[in-house]
């Protein structure tokens, strides 16, 4: 079977542009536009059929037969073309979408327009939502998908379009199911009860009833009056006087005597109260204290328990500091010598009691300078390794007396690297905050270090803090802390105090399992636990 694909559309102007099973007889055939003619008209000067739209659209512009070029042409109507042409068969325009139908021209609108005809055919919703589809997909879309099929509501049970019900009127229907707006455990509460509901509402936020300006859940306000409000009356727990609790807190605190007050340097003392804060900063074994050396020339501090280890390990440093300052004093002593024999010789002046005893308190002074420094370098006799650089392991011995007794126990310091930043691990053996009594927690807390200029600030790094098994060199406790945001009392440069706030963690491990012995694992031995502290 032949098939002529003359246009993929068709319309009401030309020829038929279908696609024909069979190649239609020429005489068939518009000589203006190559199609099948539609309303075919025939000629009486040569006998040709024209399409009736394409010879209206000649005679505006010409007079003379388009073929023959007879000007004096006549055309009527060929009706039995026109019967002949219809009876040809077509294939349906929809046949590249898949539909097979076959049949006489003349038969082509019903099979397309008829409900039953091509399920091919594009066809417009008849709710009128304007959707074009294929009549096959048609059942399907009115009654699933067209936004104007008719539903009822499911909560009020009203009727109307698709749109409507599931848009402006939900979000309006009074029957509608609303979770709580503060997801309290009630669960759902129709629209119209919603407000009620509010008003008793165990999570709705209401204001104090002291008038302090707190905001806060119905559920917390009777605790918030009792024991949270700032404008409560209560006593200062160290000296008992009595006063809204906001002063007590905020600005009593800040010069009552009685307050207890952490060391500064977080030593193992625990709490000091402010009026006896002086006293103990002067005992303080953590306490940063200026070299025996300084008068000679060493700047370094550190803290009161590291002096002495300090003093022996740069005994040569000091030794070299206090020749120079002796060679510098001895020059002035032989100044200071040379200006009293002037005087002494000076027949023409009087040299008065006073200047003389002047000169012979500074000569004085710098002597028992220089012999001063002289001792304190004799006292050493060991010269050791300068500070630990990562990693580092330590040890903490007594344990069960540190955990207790309630103490925090602070390493010496070291340095993250070779001229790098200057920490401390800070141990808390009864844990802290929330955790205490069931966990040991530990910190790293930046110090002041030697180098702080030269480095970049915030510190940023990750570190492992290890807990070392002392019976295998397997199953570890490690945990990472890690600099990695700009928290200013934590990440940046110390300049209040020698030692920032700790970051670290609280859990580090549980006293149960701290304490717990396996035959390829112990932490805790003869009293004795071991840290391991590592840069990443």
């Amino acid at each position: 079977m032949a098939v002529v694909r003359t246009s993929s559309s068709s319309s009401e102007v030309g020829g038929y542009e279908y696609t024909f099973t069979e190649t239609p007889h020429h005489r068939y055939v518009c000589n203006i536009c190559i199609h099948p003619c539609r309303d075919p008209y025939l000629t009486g000067c040569c006998g040709h059929n024209f399409c009736k739209s394409c010879l209206d659209d000649v005679k505006k512009t010409e007079n003379p037969c388009p073929c023959c070029r007879n000007e004096d042409f006549v055309t009527v109507v060929n009706k039995q073309a026109d019967r002949e042409i219809k009876s040809l068969h077509v294939m349906c325009t929809n046949k590249e979408r898949g539909c097979e139908w076959q049949g006489e021209l003349n038969e082509l609108n019903n099979h397309l327009g008829n409900i039953d005809g091509c399920q091919f055919e594009d066809v417009k919703c008849s709710n009128e939502c304007g959707k074009m589809l294929q009549r096959q997909y048609l059942t399907s879309h009115i009654e699933t998908e067209c936004p104007n099929r008719k539903i009822d509501c499911q909560y009020c049970h009203i009727t109307g379009e698709h749109h409507f019900i599931e848009g402006e009127h939900k979000e309006q229907c009074p029957k509608v199911h609303l979770s709580c707006p503060n997801q309290c455990e009630v669960g759902s509460v129709l629209r119209e009860d919603i407000e009620a509901h509010r008003k008793e509402c165990p999570l709705e936020e209401v204001e104090c009833l002291i008038e302090c300006g707190m905001v806060l859940q119905r559920q917390y306000l009777a605790s918030h009056v009792e024991t949270e409000c700032p404008r409560r009356e209560t006593d200062c727990p160290h000296c008992q006087i009595t006063a809204e609790h906001w002063f007590i807190n905020e600005k009593h605190v800040e010069e009552c005597p009685k307050l207890p007050l952490s060391c500064p340097n977080n030593c193992e003392v625990g709490s000091v109260s402010r009026e006896e804060m002086e006293a103990h900063r002067k005992e303080c074994p953590l306490e940063m204290v200026q070299c025996e050396y300084h008068n000679v020339g060493c700047e370094e501090r550190m803290m009161r328990k590291r002096k002495k280890n300090h003093e022996e390990e740069k005994m040569e440093e000091h030794l070299s500091l206090t020749k120079i300052s002796l060679a510098v004093t001895n020059q002035k002593l032989d100044t200071a010598l040379k200006h009293i024999d002037t005087l002494m010789i000076a027949l023409d002046q009087t040299i008065t009691a006073q200047e003389l005893i002047n000169v012979v308190h500074d000569v004085t002074t710098v002597i028992s300078a220089a012999q001063h420094s002289v001792r304190l370098t004799a006292k050493s006799a060991l010269i050791k390794s300068g500070d630990q650089v990562c990693p580092v392991t330590m040890n903490i011995t007594e344990f069960t007396q540190k955990l207790q007794g309630n103490s925090i126990w602070c390493s010496d310091p070291f340095y993250t690297h070779d001229k790098g930043y200057k920490m401390i691990l800070k141990v808390y053996p009864d844990g802290c905050g929330d955790h205490k009594g069931t966990h040991l927690s530990v910190f790293l807390c930046l110090m002041k270090g030697p180098r702080d200029d030269e480095l970049t600030w915030p510190m940023r790094g990750n570190f492992n803090v290890k807990l070392l098994n002392q019976i295998s060199d397997c199953e570890h406790r490690v945990r990472l802390i890690a600099y990695r945001y700009c928290i200013p009392e934590k990440h940046f440069r110390v300049t209040d105090g020698i030692m920032a706030n700790g970051l670290g963690i609280r859990k580090f491990i549980s006293h149960e399992d701290l304490h717990r012995v396996t035959p390829t694992c112990q932490y805790l031995k003869d009293d004795c636990i071991f840290l391991q502290v590592n840069k990443l």
